[in-house]
């Protein structure tokens, strides 16, 4: 699975709004400074977000973006959909595997990457904004 950095600026400004609380308006240049982030970048991500429901935005001299909903609602998946569409699983030969490579139907190895896209998207469809605050990761402590 490949994040671009869309999906991980957009993660980390997502975790920016989220740190603030619930009431909390920020305005991109904020956002951007505080998370070293190009600002001419978040403002095409905060776009997306927008379109997508999980960013409020609020005009003016007090303006700028508020989460939709809760850090507690809000799935890691959700923001990289908004921001990537739906994540490409592990790919062991082109994009097709099925149609590109002669070994599918005897591939020992295609059962691990499989199961491995099935973990990850279960993951980030488990994890939220608040949990990534917390540093409430399932299974962090295991990883070395």
């Amino acid at each position: 699975m490949n994040i671009s950095s869309r999906g991980r600026y957009g993660l980390r400004a997502m975790c920016e709004l989220a740190r603030g609380g619930p009431e909390t308006t920020l305005s991109l240049r904020v956002i951007a400074s505080n998370q070293n982030l190009p600002l001419r970048y978040m403002e095409h991500l905060f776009a997306q977000l927008k379109s997508a429901g999980l960013v409020d935005s609020t005009r003016g001299a007090q303006g700028g973006y508020s989460l939709a909903k809760s850090p507690e609602e809000i799935s890691v998946k959700e923001v990289l959909r908004a921001l990537e569409g739906d994540p490409a699983g592990v790919q062991c030969a082109g994009q097709n595997c099925e149609e590109e490579c002669s070994q599918v139907d005897d591939c020992l190895t295609r059962p691990l990457w499989e199961r491995m896209d099935f973990i990850a998207a279960d993951l980030m469809k488990r994890v939220s904004l608040a949990d990534l605050l917390s540093g409430n990761i399932p299974g962090g402590k295991e990883i070395k």
